[in-house]
């Protein structure tokens, strides 16, 4: 075993959740043994239930392309760790996350042992630094309030859809969600939200008055057309309190990506704010276009498609997207496309720790011809035999429902079919599914 495994190997062993309450006095002192490698850049943070990691990518690409030196950090990774941690989009070589490991864990000898993902955080933190970052781009890990990334300040807070999720760490209901992500407002910096639930608003509001916050935007109050939506992109307007924008184009076929842009826009008006502003909106326009993220109604390959919706916000997203997608394809004038399109198989695997029922009714919603249930790798996947039986409840009796050991064996079957070009199939419910799938399809390759 190399290095690179052996590190890797430790930091997966290292606990990922804690109930206990705790400060950010461990985390701050290593980062101040470290030489504080935070210090002169600018901080911009995102939580949120759902699409942080959409506004993460698509805010670090924007200040990229406005000639930034962007480092960005998210969770969690589809493959491989190295994933979560980029300057300039490219990941951490093996070398340097070795490197920085190493260089946290001496610094750190005679202190308590940090969580996984608050190790991750301090190694992005001393590599950001090395690679003389400008901007920091922060996607939340569980919750906000008590996350890692909060322990740093920050210039801008950005808050996107909250829903039911984690309800064992960040309460059951949305208003105690909303208020574990609006923990990150730690400062008077500027705060833009999009929660999509008007509870959460008057949360992250209340939070905001209570720390001085006085630039605040809804992006919920923005007025939004969609002028086009297809599998191949969507063009859409947007106007709010200050400026109109007319036909941004994101190639994605996933609606709620709409969303996310929608606050990256707002976002972008308060980081380019007093620039020009038609300068503002032709980078906006070049990185909508740029834009792309694995795991978010993506297309691997024809007709594939991966999607880690895994809470019933998300699946709700999701199946919006999909039906006005699949109804746009069946009302075609080519009628061999429309008899494609009748034929759909869902690809699903969960965390039991999920709300398993509430996302496969939803996803039950879309008339799927063939169910095929599967357990990711790793103790927390649900089992198979449980999903099957709760599939048979919810799903229509016409649907084929099959079980399936684990991922390989899902696309060894699917070799063997051959090309399905006839078949529209969805891979969903985990993140980690997607990444096992992802990785089985680039072994093969």
């Amino acid at each position: 075993m190399n290095r690179y495994d052996e590190v890797v190997e430790e930091i997966l062993s290292i606990p990922k959740f804690t109930k206990e309450k705790h400060d950010f006095s461990v985390l701050r002192e290593y980062l101040a043994r470290l030489g504080s490698p935070e210090k002169g850049k600018r901080v911009i943070h995102v939580a949120g239930t759902n699409g942080k990691g959409s506004v993460t990518r698509l805010l670090s690409g924007l200040l990229q392309n406005a000639g930034r030196r962007v480092g960005s950090f998210y969770s969690p990774h589809l493959v491989r760790m190295n994933e979560r941690i980029r300057v300039m989009g490219e990941e951490i070589s093996d070398e340097s996350l070795v490197c920085c490991y190493d260089t946290v864990k001496k610094a750190g000898e005679d202190l308590p042992q940090l969580t996984f993902f608050e190790i991750l955080f301090v190694i992005a933190m001393v590599h950001f630094d090395r690679e003389n970052v400008e901007d920091i781009v922060l996607e939340t890990g569980l919750g906000g309030r008590m996350d890692a990334t909060t322990a740093v300040p920050a210039d801008l807070y950005v808050i996107t859809q909250i829903g039911l999720d984690h309800e064992e760490y960040l309460g059951h209901t949305v208003r105690e969600v909303a208020g574990e992500k609006a923990g990150i407002i730690t400062g008077s910096s500027p705060v833009i939200y999009h929660t999509g639930n008007d509870e959460a608003d008057r949360v992250i509001e209340e939070k905001a008055r209570e720390m001085g916050v006085t630039e605040l935007r809804n992006c919920g109050k923005d007025e939004v057309k969609v002028q086009c939506s297809n599998f191949s992109g969507i063009d859409f307007s947007v106007r709010n309190d200050y400026h109109s924008y007319y036909s941004f184009y994101l190639p994605t076929p996933a609606a709620y990506q709409v969303a996310n842009a929608v606050t990256v826009i707002e976002a972008a008006e308060v980081l380019f704010s007093g620039e020009n502003e038609s300068d503002t909106e032709a980078l906006l326009r070049k990185t909508f276009r740029e834009f792309s993220w694995e795991g978010r109604l993506s297309e691997l390959f024809p007709g594939f498609y991966l999607d880690g919706a895994h809470n019933p916000a998300a699946a709700e997203e999701l199946v919006q997207s999909l039906g006005a997608l699949l109804s746009s394809a069946h009302s075609s004038s080519n009628q061999e496309k429309d008899e494609s399109r009748q034929r759909r198989r869902l690809i699903y695997a969960a965390s039991r720790d999920k709300n398993v029922e509430g996302v496969l009714r939803i996803l039950s919603r879309i008339g799927w011809n063939e169910l095929w249930l599967v357990s990711y790798t790793g103790d927390r996947s649900a089992d198979t035999v449980a999903l099957m039986q709760m599939a048979k409840e919810i799903f229509p009796e016409k649907t084929a429902v099959s079980a399936f050991s684990s991922v390989k064996e899902v696309m060894e079957v699917m070799e063997r079919f051959g090309s399905e070009a006839d078949i529209f199939t969805l891979a969903t419910g985990s993140l980690y599914l997607v990444g096992e799938i992802k990785a089985a399809r680039e072994a093969a390759e």
